[in-house]
Order: structure tokens, then sequence, then C-alpha cells
């Protein structure tokens, strides 16, 4: 992630561990939901009653802020400014505020404060953005002038004290709690072609630029640092008095940056971490540099163990301390697992059984034994994961690194840092970490190497007995000790001694996937119907939930989009002849009633086209018209080329209401798109594309594959063969890019330049590709892409990324050649599905959304798309979102009818 811009798949993605502490089932957000101590607050209030003002204390999610009740023109805050942090530390939390409350208030300066302390520690931990992290009080000055007498006073009662540094900020002076930066006072927002709200700027000439909340200092062009620093110089890219040369920066979180540097006294290439103090804090007063200390204490412990990177020195360096160790000629486990497991490849053979076999082997046993001689030296390794485990390239065996949540009972203070899915989740469990621990970790670690489905613990408890025989079977591995070991190390009845003698037993091996052919628990109209019996008990009418539970990016987006928000579900039911209970569609339409244009994006997944065609799907012609509209006169029309966020989906939710309603309205707006789709298209010798700020993007939803549907569309409406000709050319540039990734088998990157992943799904990746290439009829080239979604694996279960959508691409392929070989190879999705996600809840079953620690409901990536392809599957009927209408029955009239059927060994 550091050597490119992110995906626009990436770009959706939220870290969903802060949405998993409030529900055991769905991904919630803690700022809405989480209940603060009144602490803070009385704190504050107390002083407001002691001045008798006319103020109050507001929550807003993780904020309490300090305002006058009745806005006169005297306390009117202006739009943007400069603007007056405050960080703090749990100990001197309550203090600070005390001081700069009182200061503020007799001043009669607006402020606001983290709700409580644990909102502080959750502000200053590793996984909260850099460019936010460590603001505990915000101050408001009206004026410039109020700024600069304000921040000296400030100073003055704050100079001692010490906070987290506020990466996005300047110091003032040389007090380490007290920053400023230039932004938004009272936010404007501006939407984005995705639906996110941008935070906005405006400059005195009237234009807007984004207010970046980057981890540096940074002012608008229009203003100057009101404090410039006499003293300043370009950073140095070294440490330690030049000792260590920084070649490259390796990672970054809220706690500091892991570098790959050069020691200048030896010319050996290091590893050094970073920690900043007063961040990630713990409950036993700990931070990042008592941790990174404690790392130091851990490496020199277990350094005959000959386990972990060789620790060069510590030091500190400015106000930062850092770790130097040894860097590793080694391999992340996570990309050892990748390249060798069977699960992860389509024709996979017995000789790849055995070699990964005796490739996991080797490294579970070094495992075993390194931790086994840690426990020996009575250490607890507390977050053991793949992400702290590096392979040796040469003999398979493992290194640890990050040893900062390792402790010694005796003697440290008790540690809680963990990574989610490898560690035991039992109701009741004490929060410190124990030698058990480490245990469950390993068999966790054992079963993730097979393929990563760990996470799903968080929601059902048949990991180890349902789950893992069903990977030990399919991996050609039931005639191991596999499966015995990893159950007993996950129930923690066994010694790491005694797994390394049940592993020693003999091993045979068999074809992967012919060990276990069952049939599935349930057909495909039984499973539309179990999924849609969940969501319709899973409603919710409170103000404070969304209807369905859902991913996390439905509320960074459009609660109502169809990908992520409501439509989506109540459209997914109308389909499957589900009726939704009456409290849930009262309320549904309520919220589509109220629904403002200015705050959704005019997009098919997020937006309103796609909740406008939805509306014309289920027969409501009245609000697919409005949203329709509101679509169409939207200032961000034009402001992306794609099939999910840009022109492409809007002109195909045109050309849906046209062919709805017979309106030439809609027509003339999807031409008028496609015209400008055409002229802003860049033409080379691989066809046609789009950029988007610079960047090419691959694929269905966001690349040249979904403007080619469009234009196919477009074509047979207008009877044009003109636009199909385009397409084609946007098709082929598509493509071009196809990479052989296993013999004879078609995949493709997210954009030109990548080079290092491949995906298989609808949203990015073969599926998408192919489901466009299926309806241009190139079934040549379609041959070699079917195998890369004939697969029972894939990280995730859900429609646009995930199982699911492999069911869907060849049902199309069946639809559009009559040949039932391509019903043959979805059974291996479907009983991908079945084995590794579905699961009874209630009166119905459920699956993980995305990363798999709770429950989505949704469309993109939820229950109700997998409902609804389900559906698709046991009806055999079209896409609803290609207007395949379109098109002849095509099983009656397509030559793919006699091809040879493949094999599907």
């Amino acid at each position: 992630m550091l050597g490119r811009k992110p995906s626009l798949r990436e770009a959706r993605h939220i870290d969903k561990v802060f949405f998993t502490g409030i529900d055991d089932l769905f991904y919630e957000s803690v700022a809405t939901h989480y209940r603060p101590s009144d602490e803070l607050r009385t704190l504050v209030q107390a002083m407001l009653d002691e001045r008798g003002l006319a103020w109050d204390i507001r929550r807003k999610d993780v904020w309490s802020h300090v305002r006058p009740v009745e806005h006169t023109a005297e306390t009117q805050l202006p739009t943007q400014g400069w603007k007056i942090h405050v960080s703090a530390n749990e100990q001197n939390c309550r203090d600070l505020l005390t001081k700069v409350a009182t200061l503020a208030l007799d001043h009669g300066m607006q402020f606001k404060f983290a709700n409580d302390v644990n909102t502080l520690k959750l502000m200053t931990s590793k996984r909260w953005a850099r460019g936010g992290s460590g603001k505990f009080i915000t101050l408001y000055p009206r004026t410039d002038e109020e700024f600069r007498d304000f921040i000296e006073l400030a100073y003055a009662i704050l100079k001692d004290d010490v906070g987290s540094y506020i990466l996005s900020d300047n110091r003032y002076k040389d007090c380490r709690c007290l920053y400023y930066r230039y932004g938004g006072i009272i936010q404007v927002n501006r939407l984005d072609y995705m639906g996110r709200k941008v935070p906005i700027l405006t400059s005195p000439d009237g234009e807007e630029i984004v207010d970046y909340r980057t981890p540096y200092f940074d002012v608008p062009p229009w203003t100057t640092d009101p404090f410039p620093r006499e003293d300043a110089e370009p950073a140095d890219m070294t440490l330690m008095n030049g000792r260590f040369a920084i070649q490259s920066a390796l990672a970054f979180s809220n706690t500091g940056g892991v570098y790959l540097a050069t020691d200048t006294t030896t010319g050996e290439d290091v590893v050094i971490k970073e920690a900043r103090p007063h961040v990630e804090l713990g409950e036993h007063g700990q931070d990042a540099t008592s941790r990174l200390a404690q790392e130091e204490r851990m490496l020199s412990l277990v350094a005959d163990l000959g386990i972990s990177p060789r620790l060069v020195t510590t030091f500190w360096d400015w106000e930062n301390f850092y770790l130097a160790e040894e860097h590793l000629d080694a391999s992340d486990m996570r990309e050892v697992m990748l390249m060798n497991s069977p699960l992860l490849k389509v024709n996979p053979t017995v000789e790849d059984s055995e070699t990964f076999y005796r490739i996991h082997k080797s490294i579970f046993v070094s495992l075993l034994k390194a931790i086994d001689a840690i426990h020996g030296k009575g250490v607890i390794m507390g977050d053991l994961s793949p992400m702290n485990i590096l392979v040796d390239k040469a003999d398979m065996t493992v290194r640890i690194i990050d040893l900062e949540s390792a402790y010694q009972p005796k003697s440290d203070e008790p540690q809680n840092i963990y990574t989610p899915g490898f560690r035991s989740e039992v109701k009741g469990r004490k929060k410190e970490n124990d030698f058990h621990d480490d245990i469950y970790a390993i068999g966790a670690i054992m079963m993730y190497s097979m393929f990563p489905i760990v996470a799903t613990a968080y929601v059902r408890n048949d990991l180890f007995t349902r789950m893992l025989p069903v990977l030990v079977a399919d991996i050609g591995w039931a005639n191991t000790p596999v499966e015995d070991v990893i159950r007993k190390l996950a129930e923690n009845t066994i010694t790491c001694h005694e797994a390394i003698e049940l592993l020693d037993a003999p091993a045979s091996f068999e074809q992967p996937y012919t060990a276990r052919q069952v049939e599935r628990e349930l057909s495909s109209a039984a499973a539309s119907i179990a999924l849609a019996r969940f969501i319709t008990d899973h409603y919710r009418l409170d103000d404070l939930h969304t209807l369905f539970p859902a991913d996390p990016f439905g509320g960074q987006t459009n609660t109502l989009g169809l990908g992520f928000g409501a439509t989506g579900i109540v459209q997914a039911l109308h389909k499957c002849g589900c009726t939704l209970p009456a409290p849930a569609r009262e309320r549904f339409d309520r919220e589509i009633a109220a629904a403002q244009a200015s705050e959704i994006p005019p997009g098919f997944l997020t937006g309103s086209a796609g909740i406008a065609w939805s509306f014309f799907g289920m027969g409501n012609t009245e609000q697919g018209k409005r949203f329709m509209a509101h679509a169409n006169a939207s200032p961000l029309l034009r402001a992306h080329h794609s099939l999910y966020y840009g022109m492409a989906g809007i002109g195909m939710a045109n050309l849906a209401a046209y062919l709805h309603t017979n309106d030439s309205t809609y027509l003339n707006a999807a031409k008028d798109l496609a015209n400008s789709l055409a002229s802003s298209a860049i033409e080379d010798e691989r066809g046609l594309h789009w950029e988007d700020d610079g960047e090419i993007r691959i694929g269905y939803g966001y690349g040249q594959s979904g403007v080619a549907l469009f234009f196919l569309r477009l074509s047979q409406v207008l009877k044009a063969p003109t636009w199909r000709a385009l397409g084609q050319k946007a098709l082929e540039y598509d493509l071009s890019f196809g990479f052989e990734l296993e013999t004879g088998i078609t995949t493709f990157a997210c954009s030109p330049e990548e080079k290092n992943t491949y995906e298989h799904y609808i949203e990015q990746g073969t599926g998408g590709i192919a489901k466009v290439a299926i309806r241009y009829g190139l079934w040549d080239r379609l041959e070699s892409m079917f195998p890369d979604v004939y697969r029972k694996y894939s990280g995730f279960p859900g429609l646009i990324y995930g199982l699911t959508g492999f069911v869907d691409v060849l049902l199309d392929a069946y639809l559009y050649s009559g040949n039932r070989k391509y019903l043959d190879m979805a059974e291996r999705p479907l009983q991908g599905i079945a084995d590794l996600y579905l699961f009874k809840s209630g009166d119905g079953y459920a699956a993980p959304g995305e990363n798999l620690f709770r429950i989505s409901c949704d469309f993109a990536t939820g229950i109700a798309g997998m409902m609804r392809t389900f559906h698709r599957h046991a009806n055999r009927t079209p896409d609803e979102f290609c207007l395949d209408e379109l098109d002849v029955r095509p099983s009656e009239t397509h030559a793919a009818q006699r091809l040879e059927p493949m094999e599907l060994d």
C-alpha cells in the first residue's frame, strides 16, 4: 500500500474492528452506540453551573461540544480558521480539561473534548487514523487575533504538561500538549462520487479545496503559519546522530513507523521500529514507548533461542523511542500460504497437497518449538498471529517478530493486546493474555495457513468442529494428524511437545477436493428462503440503528443505497418473493420519503441511480422517476466514468427507466452520458480506457468493462452498432491485461500497475470482466476465464467480492450458452458457501460479511446478495441489473451449446 494508491475496492474498506465492540452479531458504530461515562462531562458542567452560563454540553459522535445555548452575532463561529488542540494522557486528562475549560469559559471560547477517558484512549490507539489522533480538546477562536492571544494564555498554564504529538498540527513553542492547525470550524462537507462526506475549505476567491487530515502539518495556499519556526530544516533521513540511514518506510501506524535502514557502522540492513509517547495507552499506564522498551527486554531474554531478530540497539531520537533489530531474509507467513495452499488453486494435484504439507509441517514444528522455548523462559507471547511470523526461505522455519505484547506474568504488568481471530473469545474469559492463548493461537494459525477463515469464530462456535474437517478433507490431508493437532491445540488439551510428536506420525495424501463428496445441506431455493427469514427477523425500528444491519461503508455513504443500504435489501426480498414486515416497510417508506437529493450521490452502487433502478424493478414507478431525477440533476453526474459510481451506471439506470416508462427523457440522458464518456476516453493500442485522478482501473465496477456493458445496451436500444464497437474497444482494454496465474487460467489485477495481486471477483477481477464478455459473446476468450471463478474457496462469501459472485457469473454463462457444464461448475462455489459460510441462526440462516467478524445483510457484501443469487440460481433468472431483457434468449440460439464439456477436476 505504500507503493501505490488504493484501488476503489480498497477505498471502500473500513477497519471493521472499530465496529465490533457494540454488538455480537452485527457491525455497529462505536461513535453512535457507545455510552460514555459522565466523569468529564460532570467536571465541565460544574464549571458552567458555577458561572451561571447559558451554555450546554452536547454530545456528537466521540465529542462533547461546549457552546452557548443561544447563538448571537457575538458567539457565531467562523466557518474556518485557526484551531487550537490540546493532547493529554490518561493520567493528566482531567487536570488538563479543568485548566483549559476554565480558561476557555473565562474568555467565552467554545470548545469540545473527548467524551470520556476510554474515548481518549481509543483516539490515541494504534488503529486510529494518524491525521486525527491525539486531539483531546479542540478550541475555536473567532478571529486570528483571538487565536494568537488565547494560545499564548494556554501556553502559560500548559507549558509543563505533556500529551501525544498531534501529527496533523504544529506544536506551539515548546509545550508538549499544545498544538494548532488551520481547518474547518463549522464543518462544511461536500459529497464525493462514492457518497462520502468530504470536509471542505473555501479560498478567498471562492475555490473549494479538500480539508485533508494529513499526518503532517499543512496549510492552505492562501495563508501561512502564524508562528514560523526560524530553525526549521528539511527532515534528516538519519537517526541516532547519523548512525542509521533510512532507506524506506515499511509501514505506518498511529504508534509510529517501521523503517528499513542501513547501520552505517556495519553496513548491515536493519529494521527500525518507532514508538511515539502517549499513544496506545494501556490499562496499567503503558504506552507505545514502554511497550517497545518491553520488546527490547523480551528480545534480550529470548536472544539465545535464535527464534527472533537479533537486537541491535535502542535509542531516543528527539522525543520518540526507537528499536533497531536485525533485518531477516525471510518471507511473510501469509505470502507462503498464498503461494502454496492447494485450496487457493483451481486444479490442485496430489503433489501440491503433499508439498504444502511438508511446508506446513516444517513451519509449525518450528513454531511449536519456538513457543515451547519462549514459555520455558516464563514468557507469554500474547499477540501471536500470522502477521508476526516470518518464514526462513532456506529451511521453512519460523522467526517471530513484534514482541511488544510479550510479558512475564511473574514480574510484568499483564497485557491485553491481540489480533482478532487468534485469541479464544469464550465468554467470561479474563482480559489479560495467558499461556493458553498462545497455544490456541498456534492452532488458529495452523488452520489459517490452510485458508484464512478463523475470524468467523466471532459469529459461530463450530470453527474447529465443522469447518476444520472440511478444510482438511478438501486439501487432501484426511490421512494426516493435522486435524487432530489443531483441534487439541484450540481446546488446550495438548502441549507443544505433544503436538510435535503427533505431527511426526505417518501421513498420506489424496487428490484435493475428492475426499469429501456431499450434497449441499440446503438447496438453492431453501437457502434463499432461510436467508430471507434471517433478514426479516432482524429489522430495527429505533433511530440509533439502520433499518437492517449492513457493512459500515453504508454508514459512510448512503444507508438507503442499493449496495450497502436498505433499498438493496428490500429489492432483493421483493425479487425473491418475500414480504417485508409491515413495521419495516413503514420505516423504509418514511426514510425514502425523507431522502434529500443533496445528501445522496448519483451513482449505481451507493446512490440515486441504484435506488431508482430498484424501484422500477419493484414496480414503483413514482419513486423510480423521483430518484432518477435526483441522479440526472446531481452536480456529480459526470464526476466518474464507472459502472458502480459514475456515468456508466447512471446511464444503465436511465436505460432501465426508459424501458420501464418509454419516456425518451431517460434515453436522451443515457445518450448524453455516453457521449461524455466517448469524448473523455483515451485510446491506445490496447483499446479505450478512462482515468480518474491519474489512475486507470481495470474491471467491471470501476474499469472499462462496466462502461462496455453500458455501451452495448445503448447500442441495442438505439440499434446503433457504433456504440457496441466502442464498447468492445473498452472491453478489449481490460482483456488485454489478462494474466495466466495457473496453466490455462486467465485472471486480472485491479490496475495495469498491479503485478502482485490478481483477483477473481465481480467488483474487480475476472468475474466482472467475464460477465461483460459473456454478453458480447466472446466465448473463445471466456474459456480460460471461467476456470478462475470455478473456486470453492474465497475470503468472503458476498456477491460483488466473494463466492456468491462466482455463482452469479457461472449462471450467466449457462443462461447465455445453454451449456449445463456451467451449472455443474457453479456447484463448487455453492458448496463453498454451504461448507464455509452458511450457518443456522435462530429460525433462519446467516453468513458473515466482509472481514468475517460480524454478519451483514446488505446486497453487495452480505446476506441479501447471497439470497438473491440463490433464488436466481434456483429459478434460472437473468441478472436484474444488466438489462438482460434486451437479449434474445441465448440458450436457444447460441453455438456455445455445442462446446465440449469442460473438465471439472
